[in-house]
């Protein structure tokens, strides 16, 4: 079975135009994905179905066989992990540490008894245990990008999706990123990655879906 099946998937945001026609693919377990297409084709608002935030007016979109549409965002949340083009948006405890417990529990409910260890696990993982009693905002924006992805893994999500990860990124960080996907893949954790950068995608995805307005090609 599929980890996510899009099947004939249709969506507009009025009546007269369809920004979404008839979009059709698969994601396998831990799989890696790429997403690209022009700016306005349509990659935002498919993410947002994927999460469940939108519902599809046609078609449907399944997670391990489960209609989205019948799934609370809750339960979706506890599955797929989400990084904002912007960290910051998601960033708002007072240190590093409360923000990494904050998720945690959101999406481990009846095994806080491993937090700490999980915690402290990808604050190792994403060089960020120095900075545990530090406020987010006093980060910089790869390291605040690194503590995003670190409080959404600590849920323990099967898939995660990032926005943009490369935007505004230095070469420094952009190698910091990369070892950051790479311990995803060596934690067996599939992930799709929007971007405009070809290249990036080329080097860290599997399959890569380019969106169009007449659907999605998949290479």
């Amino acid at each position: 079975m599929s980890f996510y099946t899009i099947d004939s998937l249709t969506f507009s945001y009025n009546r007269n135009t369809s920004l979404l026609e008839n979009i059709s693919f698969e994601i396998d377990n831990n799989q890696h994905i790429g997403l690209t297409g022009d700016n306005g084709c349509g990659k935002t608002t498919l993410i947002k179905l994927m999460l469940g935030i939108l519902k599809p007016q046609k078609g449907a979109i399944l997670i391990e066989g489960q209609n989205v549409k019948d799934m609370p965002l809750s339960h979706i949340g506890r599955k797929i992990g989400y990084v904002f083009q912007n960290p910051e948006k998601q960033l708002f405890c007072p240190t590093v540490w409360e923000q990494m417990s904050f998720s945690f529990k959101y999406g481990n409910e009846g095994n806080r008894h491993i937090m700490e260890d999980r915690i402290n696990h990808y604050l190792d993982l994403f060089e960020l245990k120095k900075y545990k009693n530090d406020s987010p905002m006093k980060l910089s924006w790869g390291e605040k990008q690194r503590l995003a992805l670190a409080s959404v893994l600590s849920r323990n999500v099967k898939f995660l999706i990032m926005d943009e990860p490369t935007i505004g990124l230095d070469m420094l960080r952009k190698k910091q990123l990369q070892k950051c996907l790479q311990a995803l893949k060596d934690e067996g954790k599939g992930y799709m990655i929007v971007s405009h950068e070809p290249d990036f995608l080329e080097r860290y995805v599997d399959k890569l879906l380019i969106l169009t307005s007449k659907g999605v090609e998949v290479r």
